[in-house]
């Protein structure tokens, strides 16, 4: 590849990752001069784990909230089959077992259904809502009214909270 090229792809990556050239460059080299690897390669290097999901998958707040359950859990060696499940999310950093906690309640209510959910760890999962995320009337219906036409309602504003819970405590996930 001659060096016009070099410079030419090398302009290319840094105006999109909006990096200085001899970053570009480097990434490039790094990645035989191949511009996407080159960029993913930047996002890497500047971005954790968490901070990627939620850019990637940040239109679609409960999508981003799944996503980054599902890294914790894989970071964390948790795996569904485990006994121990529930104390090991438990143990995590109160933030990261947070949002842990409320993927996983949101992803039991698509499974198994509103009424379903609501016989499993209501409570903590009320105490969550109104505590950690801010959101006193949607744990103040899961305890009281239990209405599955207001939890739908309200489910958009949880991954949303969700999602600005994890930006303010980001330090602490993967």
């Amino acid at each position: 590849m001659d060096a016009a090229r070099r410079q030419q792809l090398t302009d290319i990556v840094a105006a999109k990752a909006g990096v200085d050239a001899a970053c570009a460059a480097r990434h490039l080299a790094l990645h035989a001069y191949e511009v996407a690897a080159a960029l993913r390669s930047i996002d890497v290097e500047r971005y954790t784990l968490t901070q990627r999901l939620l850019i990637k998958h940040g239109r679609d707040p409960e999508d981003a909230l799944q996503h980054v359950a599902l890294a914790v859990l894989q970071h964390e060696d948790i795996h569904s089959d485990s006994v121990l499940r529930l104390e090991r999310i438990a143990a995590l950093a109160p933030p990261v077992a947070c949002a842990v906690t409320l993927a996983e309640w949101l992803a039991y209510v698509d499974w198994e259904g509103f009424d379903s959910a609501l016989h499993a760890n209501v409570e903590a999962m009320a105490a969550l809502l109104a505590g950690e995320l801010q959101l006193a009337d949607a744990g103040a219906n899961l305890l009281q009214a239990r209405d599955e036409a207001v939890f739908e309602a309200q489910r958009p504003a949880l991954a949303l909270a969700a999602l600005a819970y994890i930006e303010r405590h980001i330090t602490q996930f993967p």
